[in-house]
């Protein structure tokens, strides 16, 4: 009869206390580590513990008794607990170091400023520890803040974030988007894709999924040309989109040419029973429900202030209120 080959996975092979003191081991990371010499022994064996500590350590097994077996370990215990408080705490210091570069070039990147500013930012810090804290001052100083170690911070965010919306885009039920195709101060065309989507949980997501300068024609081809980019970078599936909102642009709405014919016939090709809403000139349709409601008593006051407000910025309210018909 051929023997079950063994399996010391299976033997639920403990670690003995008592083979501390007397073959000088301890656990560190489910492994048998000699405190000696820091050989390490992969199965909890008292045969291999043993053969180990007689034939690396013959001096020890021979020269000391129990009592001063048990005080040896001790010390070498208290040794190697100190040596992995150091490596734990630089391996915490450089964490906190590399978190804190993160938050300065989050900051510099909201605030549209040169990736420059990281290397003035630490001048100032490291004058500011010198007068409050100088005993940290070291810490201040091995933080990164060079403009090639912002650029690269810059873009790992940029990489985060994007994963993270495609993530929560990809778990959501269904969604709608949003198109505005209009021109830049440099007269550039500028196209802004917006999102909502909707979750099992009922939680909301509202972003700017992506802004797409349009260099040479704006026809309604190309815009949905840059539509489709954006999906296949953020893994959007077509099946979900139900909604899709847009100005009363020819580009945008034309019959045969226009983007929303563009991605009706899309979602066509990859379900014939899925059917999108179309909207557009939202703002056009508020101001026919606006008529229907007949609130012109209010809806001329707002109109009067918003205008008068955009006109004179500069003027405070009691200025205004003489202007407001009764």
């Amino acid at each position: 009869m051929a023997s079950k080959k063994r399996n010391v996975d299976t033997e639920c092979r403990n670690f003995n206390d008592d083979w501390k003191w007397k073959y000088f081991f301890t656990v560190v990371k489910e492994k048998a580590v000699c405190l000696i010499c820091n050989s390490s022994v992969a199965v909890f064996k008292e045969y291999n513990l043993k053969r180990h500590f007689e034939t690396k350590h013959e001096n020890y097994a021979n020269s000391l008794n129990e009592e001063d077996r048990k005080k040896h370990f001790e010390d070498l215990a208290t040794k190697l607990s100190r040596q992995q408080n150091i490596f734990v705490k630089q391996n915490r210091l450089q964490d906190s170091v590399t978190e804190a570069s993160f938050l300065i070039a989050k900051r510099i990147a909201e605030c549209g400023k040169p990736f420059s500013e990281g290397e003035f930012l630490k001048k100032c810090m490291l004058d500011v520890c010198n007068v409050l804290c100088p005993e940290l001052k070291n810490k201040f100083e091995n933080i990164s803040l060079s403009r090639q170690t912002i650029a690269r911070r810059v873009e790992d965010l940029n990489v985060d974030i994007t994963n993270q919306l495609s993530y929560n885009i990809e778990s959501a039920n269904f969604y709608a988007i949003a198109l505005d195709e209009s021109c830049d101060v440099k007269d550039t065309a500028q196209l802004l894709i917006f999102i909502r989507a909707i979750n099992d949980d009922f939680k909301i997501l509202e972003e700017v999924l992506e802004i797409v300068p349009m260099k040479d024609t704006t026809t309604g081809e190309d815009l949905f040309q840059e539509i489709e980019k954006c999906f296949l970078k953020y893994h959007i599936d077509w099946k979900k989109l139900v909604n899709v909102t847009t100005d009363g642009a020819p580009n945008m709405t034309g019959k045969n040419i226009g983007v929303i014919k563009r991605i009706e016939d899309k979602i066509f090709e990859i379900d014939p029973d899925h059917k999108i809403i179309p909207i557009h000139c939202i703002i056009h349709q508020h101001v026919l429900c606006k008529n229907v409601l007949k609130i012109d008593h209010v809806t001329k006051i707002v109109v009067k202030l918003v205008n008068f407000l955009r006109a004179k910025g500069l003027k405070n309210l009691k200025n205004l209120i003489p202007h407001i018909p009764m």
